[in-house]
């Protein structure tokens, strides 16, 4: 386990001697036990060493010892919960958290045979000894790739793992806990586990009480945490801090609240090529709610959810359309010019149909006014026009990439849409593929009428555009080309008037 820099962002810190020689740790009944290798690294709970374990064996083992920082406040209660962590760790035996191999009692740090006359007893943590880096130490400063991206998702999602698990009141056999300091330093990348976390000493079980030390760290700590850190906590905070773990994973930064986490978020998002980088985001930040009982209550679900929505990814241009725009194509004798999506076998999906192919809907009726049929666009537009809806609906824009195979269907809401009565003159956006995506694509840009019921259910489903499509009318239609650059604002919010 690589040992951790000494922090300040954890509170609190011991202090303790920095050995020129060799020093020794261990239960009374056994002082030197462990052999002691440097200075130690200091953090908010103590001071960890890598050490050794000799006792009779013919070589030592390596391990983890961590002298615990005891607070005057505390009282005795502080031993019992030791142990009884310890025991409850060894029952669960988590893949993704360090094991613990025991806890005890003894003098601090001393040259070999002089614990005897040693004045000062600590309590310690011996713990496995983990190779690697922290994650800290792996990501910081670097944001996500595409190539790295399911890597990163995969260390929060092992974090999701042992948090749910801790809580689970079966695999705890009745103990449900909370680790609460989940953050980058406390996290080793090991090459077979994963991401395994390090630092157990901040776990308290759901029904302790008042928590004299309130260790936390800010960054990674909920606001009702940082209100009143010596309060008992729920799984609600170890949710936030798996959110801004995950910021952390995305961007190489520690997170920081405002709009300018979501901006940061959204540049990650598209320059991995997310389909959908908005509802990946809204997704992150949902963890990071100011309310508890707005995050999500399931670690696991919420980490599985952000990895498919990670894995969802415009569909990229065969290699034909990524060597050029277009290509000759010998016909009939003759030369003629053909798209490079042209090449499709006849097996593809047919056509999607124009607004006049359709037939007319009884009780809804709309038109899109701008932008024109057959125009141009950006990364993002605006369209606006009219409807006029029955009773009971709303409105949507499809999108379908008719350039590269893609037969799914991508929706957005039009602004208002919560507000039917007021879609007589609606505005909406669309998005076509990411900034850096190859300019000449065709779209087909449907306006839909959707039951209202429906578009509420169905607003943070996985498959959002295909369910609300499937069930909604087509009132118009236009066909658009990208052209290179972005829209304007990101086409974040109705246009300005």
């Amino acid at each position: 386990m690589r040992l951790m820099r000494a922090e300040d962002v954890t509170q609190g810190g011991p202090e303790l001697p920095g050995p020129e020689e060799p020093l020794y740790a261990g239960p009374d009944e056994d002082p030197d036990r462990y052999e002691l290798s440097g200075p130690g690294a200091t953090g908010g709970e103590g001071v960890v060493w890598p050490a050794r374990y000799a006792g009779g064996l013919s070589s030592p083992l390596p391990a983890a010892l961590k002298m615990l920082r005891k607070s005057a406040r505390e009282d005795g209660t502080w031993w019992r919960r030791s142990l009884d962590q310890a025991a409850l760790l060894r029952h669960l035996r988590l893949e993704h958290l360090v094991h613990v191999h025991e806890v005890f009692v003894g003098a601090v740090p001393h040259p070999r045979g002089t614990a005897a006359a040693m004045d000062a007893r600590a309590p310690f943590v011996a713990m496995e000894w983990l190779d690697g880096p922290t994650l800290q130490e792996e990501l910081g400063g670097i944001p996500a790739t595409a190539a790295d991206l399911p890597r990163r998702l995969g260390f929060v999602a092992d974090t999701a793992e042992t948090l749910a698990a801790l809580a689970s009141a079966t695999q705890s056999a009745g103990n449900p806990s909370l680790h609460r300091d989940i953050k980058p330093a406390n996290g080793i990348v090991h090459p077979q586990r994963g991401l395994v976390l390090i630092d157990i000493t901040t776990l308290r079980r759901f029904d302790d009480g008042f928590d004299s030390t309130g260790l936390h760290t800010p960054g990674y700590t909920a606001p009702e945490v940082l209100a009143a850190p010596n309060l008992p906590r729920s799984l609600a905070s170890d949710m936030y801090s798996l959110g801004a773990l995950a910021v952390f994973c995305l961007t190489g930064d520690d997170p920081h609240p405002g709009e300018k986490l979501r901006a940061d978020l959204l540049a990650v998002a598209g320059s991995v090529q997310i389909a959908n980088p908005r509802a990946f985001v809204d997704h992150v930040l949902a963890a990071l709610a100011d309310e508890p009982g707005e995050r999500p209550a399931d670690p696991v679900g919420w980490a599985r959810r952000l990895q498919d929505l990670a894995a969802a990814r415009p569909r990229r241009l065969r290699l034909a359309a990524a060597l050029g725009a277009l290509v000759l194509v010998l016909s009939g004798g003759g030369v003629a010019l053909a798209h490079p999506w042209d090449d499709a076998p006849a097996t593809t999906a047919a056509p999607v149909p124009t607004a006049s192919s359709r037939p007319a809907v009884r009780g809804a009726a709309g038109t899109i006014r701008t932008p024109a049929d057959r125009s141009q666009v950006k990364q993002c537009a605006y369209f606006s026009g009219t409807a006029q809806l029955g009773a009971g609906m709303t409105l949507i824009l499809v999108m379908q990439n008719l350039s590269n195979n893609d037969d799914h269907r991508y929706a957005e809401l039009v602004y208002d849409w919560d507000k039917p009565a007021t879609l007589s003159e609606w505005q909406g956006a669309q998005y076509f593929g990411q900034i850096n995506d190859a300019a000449g694509q065709h779209y087909v840009v449907d306006l839909v009428a959707v039951d209202f019921a429906a578009a509420r259910r169905n607003v943070n489903a996985a498959d959002f555009g295909d369910a609300l499509a499937r069930q909604g009318t087509v009132l118009d239609s236009i066909e658009v080309t990208r052209v290179p650059g972005a829209g304007p604002r990101n086409c974040d919010g109705p246009p300005p008037k």
